[in-house]
């Protein structure tokens, strides 16, 4: 049974009143595979969300902990949970979430808590580090020791209170920071297999660990909303684990909040909770404009809104007619020397790279061609013989399912990074294929990217190619790679395999743009060694891809 390849459905249904947490429709999230074998997710879906802003006692009050919980709070009905919200809880109150929590659901059911207020460390005799939330009317602890652990909340008996539920998967995810013993620090795969749906699990991912300052308005909510409406599915199978979460969470936490913020992620201290994970369906129900949120460092004209398509899963399609190109095998140094004019820090080490032989696509994939398997066109430029672009890493793999599957054994992909350099650079060592040509003087010859064009895509194959046959591989779109980005080549594979190890939560695109009107931006990032990434789930109207397959 294949569940890389899982097509999801949702079907609604009603049903009886099962807990203290609420009465809506439920979602009953049912996985269907390739071979349409139905499998039953969660039957219901719990969520409880609390937000503590009005501190007494001396804590510094939270203007935005509420208003983010009330976010949070509507992210999940979006997504088909049964929310109970709780908002400025004394102790008394907190404590009582206990009870809830462990009347919630049954044994095919999920449960998420979240929690945005203070949250507090203490050390204790056995040198061991306990997390504790705060509600509003506990004493400060340096003034109060006794009474603020009568009144917070620790770790232990929230770790108690999980281990209790009687629910298959849970996810407890604190917008504060503490640290704890209770819990394993656990950056794990971001698939999914049987083990993930069948087993149970108890996970937690908190905003940092003991003595980060967290901002009254709050980095990580912002992150984590933009995760619930799609944006952590970092492998393109339609749905998000929690270990695909933290690791988005993880990286644009700490990027946005300059290193101040550092999520942590684990799991219970106990192996009878660990292999499970839990799971958001991340397909829209219906199609809807999504307003790309812009934090990648390239330079952008300003974004407009674009469509994320649910592709139509009974359209027929139709093999295109591909072009590819031979590749030899071979080595050659990747990246760039420190001497090499226009270079960024992310080119180096320069390291050797050993290839075996492949076919790429001649041009990049165009319009039509991506027709012929989707049944739409999501590109800003119409034309079809122009490059398609604004299609995601994600929106790819469903692309490439669905080829693979109506001519199977050719096993289409992306190309690994080092392969789209090797093919780029086609036996040469220098700036560009032709030469380092550090006034650009030939790239006209190769590139839509020159003074006086449009700003604009270009039909695919119109400018010379490389030595190896392959056009536009320096401008027209930028073009999709199967790694993860890693900000230097350390660790590198050397067998140009793609880099998927450590997992991150952006992935590499090289080549160069024609669409931004701007002669030394656009021409700079032509050279072969130039490297550029985003989250898998952008789309931009200057990013589109090759297809590469095996040699038969």
């Amino acid at each position: 049974m294949n569940y890389n390849n899982v097509r999801i459905t949702i079907f609604l249904l009603l049903f009886p009143l099962m807990s203290s947490l609420g009465n809506p429709e439920d979602f009953q999230v049912i996985l269907r595979t390739d071979t349409d074998e139905e499998i039953i997710l969660y039957e219901n879906s719990y969520a409880l969300v609390i937000g503590a802003g009005k501190y007494e006692n001396g804590w510094t009050k939270l203007t935005y902990a509420v208003k983010d919980a009330k976010n949070v709070a509507n992210a999940l009905k979006r997504r088909g949970f049964i929310v109970k919200t709780m908002y400025n809880p004394t102790s008394e109150e907190l404590k009582a979430i206990g009870k809830t929590i462990t009347k919630a659901g049954g044994s095919n059911d999920r449960f998420l808590f979240y929690f945005a207020g203070h949250g507090e460390t203490i050390i204790e005799q056995d040198s061991l580090k306990q997390g504790y939330i705060v509600p509003i009317d506990a004493p400060k602890l340096e003034k109060d020791r006794d009474g603020f652990t009568m009144k917070a909340i620790s770790m232990r008996s929230i770790a108690d209170i999980a281990v209790d539920s009687p629910v298959k998967h849970s996810l407890f995810i604190f917008d504060c920071c503490f640290s704890g013993s209770i819990i394993s620090t656990d950056w794990a795969d971001v698939g999914m297999n049987r083990e993930t749906i069948v087993n149970p699990t108890r996970q937690f991912i908190t905003v940092g660990s003991k003595d980060e300052e967290v901002p009254d308005r709050s980095i990580f909510n912002y992150c984590l909303l933009h995760a619930l409406d799609g944006d952590a599915d970092l492998n393109g199978d339609g749905y998000m684990t929690a270990s695909e979460l933290s690791i988005y969470l993880r990286d644009n936490v700490m990027k946005r909040s300059h290193g101040i913020n550092n999520p942590q992620y684990g799991r219970i201290n106990n192996s009878g909770n660990n292999p499970g994970n839990f799971v958001f369906l991340l397909e829209p129900l219906e199609p809807v404009l999504i307003k790309e949120n812009n934090n990648n460092t390239k330079k952008r004209r300003p974004v407009k809104e674009s469509p994320a398509y649910r592709y139509d899963i009974n359209y027929n399609p139709v093999l295109p007619d591909f072009n590819f190109t031979y590749i030899p095998g071979g080595s050659f140094q990747m990246g760039s020397p420190p001497s090499e004019e226009g270079r960024d820090d992310d080119e180096s080490p320069q390291f050797e790279v050993t290839v075996k032989q492949f076919n790429m696509q001649t041009t990049e994939l165009t319009q039509f061609q991506w027709k012929q398997i989707m049944g739409y066109n999501p590109s800003c430029f119409k034309g079809d013989n122009l490059p398609v672009e604004q299609v995601s890493w994600n929106d790819i793999q469903a692309f490439l399912r669905r080829l693979n599957r109506i001519d199977p054994g050719k096993h289409y992909r992306l190309p690994s990074e080092a392969e789209w350099e090797y093919a780029c650079r086609a036996g040469s060592n220098t700036r560009f294929p032709w030469g380092d040509d550090n006034e650009y003087a030939a790239l006209d010859l190769f590139s839509w990217t020159i003074v006086g064009y449009t700003g604009q895509t270009y039909p695919v194959g119109q400018k010379l190619p490389n030595a190896w046959g392959l056009y536009d591989m320096h401008g027209n779109v930028y073009e999709w790679c199967e790694d993860w980005y890693h900000r230097s080549y350390a660790g590198a594979p050397v067998d140009g395999s793609a880099w998927l190890s450590p997992v991150g939560s952006q992935r590499i695109y090289r080549g160069g743009g024609s669409v931004i009107q701007e002669w030394g931006y656009n021409a700079r990032r032509c050279r072969s060694a130039y490297r550029s990434r985003g989250r898998p789930t952008i789309r931009y109207d200057d990013l589109g891809f090759r297809l590469v397959r095996e040699v038969e």
